[in-house]
């Protein structure tokens, strides 16, 4: 696989009395150090805005009828992928010790104007003005991660999970000399405006559907 556009991360550490996983959403706004001869440099990322529901940990459980033990973080979440924070927090939540292996979330247009989606910023030109850029999307993105080894959760552990969204690599092969700018020189990127370039990006969003296991058991 090349690289990833979204990364697990999970690390256990022993807390008293506490057992279950602690979530986080998060942006790289730089390229990871395998993305040689991606065309996704020079970009800075002002705003990464993300809807999220329906966020589901599971276990497989061969005594359950669907062979699954599911756990939720629930409720719609405005996630700031720039500052890894949300609305209302994510935070911690009970989990039943075992191994778990199935990751799966949804977004949702709970942010303003509907959207699902939201990343601003602007790309360095060579020897140029730098080009600002608007992205939104309404539509809704699955993000499922399946590990066959999984990561285990013991009694009185907590796993700090975080899910890792590399920003740049959804801007890749983006080429904003097909695109039209608005009156005040930003390029708005979406479904009614340079529809072509939006499109390109929600297809790169999709490929998160290819989730890469970067997580370790590391004891703190």
């Amino acid at each position: 696989m090349g690289a990833a556009l979204i990364a697990i991360f999970a690390s256990s550490c022993s807390k008293s009395n506490e057992t279950g996983i602690s979530l986080k959403f998060k942006a790289t706004t730089t390229l990871p150090a395998g993305a040689k001869g991606v065309d996704a440099t020079g970009y800075t990322f002002t705003e990464a805005m993300l809807g999220i529901k329906e966020i589901e940990i599971k276990r497989e459980d061969e005594l359950l009828d669907d062979g699954d033990l599911e756990f939720d973080f629930k409720g719609n979440y405005v996630v700031d992928l720039l500052t890894a924070t949300s609305n209302p927090a994510l935070g911690f939540s009970e989990f039943l010790p075992g191994t778990y292996n199935k990751f799966e979330s949804e977004t949702a247009p709970v942010l303003t104007g509907g959207k699902t989606f939201s990343i601003k910023g602007s790309y360095a030109t060579t020897g140029g003005a730098p080009i600002y850029f608007e992205f939104s999307s309404i539509e809704e993105f699955e993000f499922e991660f399946e590990s066959d080894s999984g990561f285990v959760l013991t009694e009185g552990s907590v796993f700090d999970m975080l899910i890792n969204i590399n920003l740049p690599l959804l801007f890749q092969g983006v080429d904003f000399s097909k695109a039209t700018a608005n009156a005040n020189g930003v390029f708005i990127l979406n479904e009614t405006t340079n529809n072509s370039i939006a499109s390109l990006i929600k297809n790169n969003i999709d490929k998160v559907t290819d989730m890469e296991d970067e997580h370790d058991s590391r004891k703190n």
